[in-house]
């Protein structure tokens, strides 16, 4: 099927206290691979729950917050505005997907009124750069098919 050969993959490998975390695929002249971040499963709850698995559609578009181009992952059930953007932790995703260029583990604030830390949390690193990298690769598309999916390797939280 021409839709999996062109499609972006993104495979979870890890659901822990810190958030979902994958790899993203992106075949091409040049194929990429970046890390993703996401909300952990919570129902697909709106803005708290990552993207429940399956194949969407992905679409140009601007996030309004910080007017920028993006991708929006559209047709997720009961969701809009499931966003691709540069984030480290899953408080930077509220339902989106974000990209780095590794895995790494970084000190958050734990208070935003006392800026208290917490101790480091699990997260991707280098997202401005992964998300620069996303967008070349999208140079040309206007649309383009998502597979979100999980490891084998774990267990899968969705009901069935």
């Amino acid at each position: 099927m021409v839709i999996a050969e062109e499609a972006i993959k993104v495979m979870r490998t890890d659901s822990i206290s810190d958030g979902v975390f994958g790899e993203m695929f992106i075949p091409g002249y040049h194929p990429l691979k970046l890390f993703t971040v996401e909300d952990d499963w919570r129902m697909n709850l709106l803005g708290v729950s990552c993207i429940p698995a399956g194949t969407y559609l992905l679409r140009r578009t601007i996030y309004l917050k910080h007017k920028y181009e993006t991708f929006e992952i559209t047709g997720v059930r009961g969701r809009k505005r499931c966003l691709i953007h540069p984030a480290n932790t899953e408080e930077d995703v509220k339902g989106c997907i974000g990209v780095g260029l590794r895995r790494g583990k970084i000190t958050v604030p734990f208070d935003e009124d006392t800026g208290a830390l917490r101790p480091l949390k699990e997260a991707v690193v280098e997202s401005q750069p992964a998300f620069h990298q996303f967008m070349i690769a999208m140079t040309g598309y206007d649309e383009r098919h998502i597979i979100i999916s999980w490891s084998p390797a774990i267990p899968n939280p969705e009901p069935v």
